[in-house]
């Protein structure tokens, strides 16, 4: 088995892995972070494809490789030259690919199973008084139950993509796909069958991120010895999401396979990795076996929260940030280049970047957890014309960049679409609109509100407005005082009239990060990426997540003990965290006792005196 584009000799796991498709035995393989799974996952595939991929294309069978994210379909599919021998499709994609025909199944599944499960969870809830709750718990029973009934009225059921599922209409989100097709896949042995004749192979890369249901079907298909067999790659430690599986293992009498080579990190990371977990120790491997790099963390007082709910006052928050700042001064990191940083939540970013009106708005008391989440993935249709279309025309006019306005207004402009309004006109004219529109829109930037300049791109036809923000825009604003009891379900007018109100000024900042154009990262976005240098803030005040607590965890008795739950997914994202650095990684302690919890650290060896210093 080779080893692709690492250039690396087979290590043990890879060679562990070979003897088991040799012998068709199910696996899972156990690797920390550096150890290059997907790699190994690579060879695999490559492996099956040159000793049986001519039979498996003569009798129609398929290699499944089942992965977390749409990037990571991309780059495993490249890596095998898009080979239409092999599957790659994410968890949902895959699993609703194989039941989605089996439309009574799913039908039968969601009555007799899941909705019914859902209106008992929701009957806990109502005590049968007069509290919002009770009251919120009966109205949601009569909705599921009027489901149960519209739901013999569904002729084909789709797979939408957001969270939530419209019964009625057979749309099921993300989170009913999972359980139905894991289901069904139990319930049916037919469908085990069918699967595994079609996937004699079935391969889960980032196995500790998909859902304990999901592989109790996979080993199902595959618990009987032979093909089909199922092979897990990843690593609980680098667990971070709320109901995933964590650890994984193949059905019973499977081999389990530990890697221990770590080709990212410098030797003092994985030192510090080490340090973190029993179940693996890693060894330097590869081009980075003779860099030494540096790990250091610094300690900061961190202040008694005077803000209500153990919480920063915004003089207190201005405070954390110079500090954060002065402490980049003292390693000599302010305005280099290449260094990541890390923050726990977006908010701490937000504030230092420059769009914290966003974030307070977009995850505030009118924003919905729909609206939050598209916010966060920058997809809210009241964001999206200017993410797309807005401001990029003005960064690219005032940067006197013609070719860029002309090649956004060709992609994104209504007003300059080849098939519309102004098909007929000629180029010169086209040239001329072009130059007036942006200039236009260019001056308003300068003084107008968001809401200005979206009727001006609507007037102009120079952005497409999403039909939900042409509601918004053309009514009037709201007049009564929200309340959240009687306006719930309609709060996204008054988050669009806010909205409409703000200036343009926190557009930039936003749009940079969201592209991810800015040294500053969230810590859990960064999990699968690498770089040189990397700062991870730990703050747990600032940051107003009481699931973690960095200090607790690190520092138990000067900090006082965390719960079973934060240590648990404290050391995961720590871990996940230092391991992004290639060489050098900083860590910033904010902690009541600098003192005590340096004294603290030494002692459990996590770091070594001179790895630790305490500001001023």
């Amino acid at each position: 088995m080779t080893t692709g584009a690492t250039s690396l000799i087979e290590t043990k796991a890879d060679s562990a892995i070979r003897e088991c498709l040799e012998s068709n035995r199910n696996f899972s393989m156990n690797a920390g972070a550096g150890s290059g799974k997907t790699t190994s996952l690579i060879n695999a595939l490559e492996y099956i494809r040159e000793a049986n991929g001519n039979t498996l294309r003569r009798s129609g069978k398929r290699i499944a490789c089942i992965t977390y994210t749409n990037r990571a379909v991309d780059v495993i599919s490249g890596r095998l030259g898009w080979d239409e021998l092999f599957c790659v499709s994410t968890i949902h994609g895959f699993l609703w690919g194989e039941v989605k025909r089996f439309t009574p199944n799913i039908r039968s599944v969601l009555q007799n199973t899941i909705i019914p499960a859902y209106i008992a969870k929701k009957q806990a809830d109502d005590n049968g008084g007069t509290s919002k709750k009770a009251i919120a718990a009966r109205e949601k029973v009569e909705s599921l139950l009027q489901s149960l009934e519209d739901l013999n009225q569904v002729s084909v059921f789709t797979y939408i993509d957001n969270n939530y599922s419209t019964y009625s209409e057979g749309k099921l989100g993300h989170d009913d796909i999972i359980t139905v097709s894991a289901l069904m896949i139990l319930e049916n042995e037919l469908l085990r069958k069918i699967i595994g004749q079609k996937y004699p192979y079935i391969f889960v890369d980032e196995a500790q991120d998909t859902f304990s249901n999901v592989v109790e079907a996979l080993n199902k298909i595959c618990e009987l010895d032979g093909l089909p067999i199922v092979g897990y790659f990843g690593d609980p430690m680098q667990q971070i999401y709320e109901k995933r599986t964590g650890n994984f293992a193949g059905p019973p009498n499977s081999d389990y396979i530990t890697k221990i080579e770590n080709f990212r990190c410098s030797q003092c990371v994985i030192k510090l990795l080490n340090s973190f977990r029993k179940d693996i120790q890693q060894v330097a491997a590869g081009d980075n076996s003779n860099e030494d790099g540096s790990v250091e963390i610094r300690l900061v007082k961190a202040e008694a929260p005077e803000a209500p709910r153990n919480r920063y006052s915004e003089e207190q928050l201005v405070r954390a940030s110079e500090r954060f700042e002065n402490v980049m001064e003292y390693w000599g990191w302010n305005g280099r280049e290449n260094i990541k940083s890390l923050f726990l939540v977006r908010q701490m970013i937000a504030r230092r970047l420059g769009f914290p009106k966003f974030q307070r708005l977009f995850t505030g008391e009118y924003a919905s957890t729909r609206a939050q989440e598209e916010y966060e993935a920058g997809n809210h249709p009241l964001l999206k014309p200017f993410i797309r279309t807005v401001w990029p025309l003005v960064k690219s006019f005032r940067a006197d960049d013609m070719r860029s306005v002309v090649k956004t207004l060709r992609i994104s402009s209504p007003a300059f679409d080849p098939e519309g309004v102004n098909a007929k006109r000629s180029l010169g004219e086209m040239k001329e609109l072009a130059v007036k529109l942006v200039a236009e829109l260019v001056e308003l930037w300068s003084k107008a509100t968001l809401g200005d300049i979206l009727k001006f791109c609507r007037e102009s036809d120079l952005s497409s407005i999403p039909e939900r923000v042409l509601d918004d825009l053309t009514r009037d604003p709201m007049k009564e005082e929200y309340n959240k009891d009687l306006h719930s379900s309609e709060k996204g007018r008054w988050l669009a009239d806010v909205f409409f109100n703000m200036s343009p000024s926190e557009v930039s900042p936003f749009v940079d990060f969201i592209n991810k154009n800015t040294p500053f990262s969230t810590q859990h976005g960064v999990k699968g990426e690498q770089y040189n240098d990397v700062v991870v803030v730990f703050d747990d005040t600032e940051a107003a997540w009481g699931q973690y607590s960095f200090s607790k965890t690190l520092t138990p008795d000067t900090s006082g003990g965390a719960t079973e739950g934060q240590l648990l997914r404290s050391t995961k994202l720590a871990y996940v965290c230092f391991s992004r650095a290639k060489i050098n990684l900083r860590i910033v302690l904010f902690t009541p006792k600098p003192e005590a919890a340096k004294k603290e650290l030494i002692s459990a060896k996590l770091f070594d005196e001179d790895q630790i210093s305490i500001a001023d």
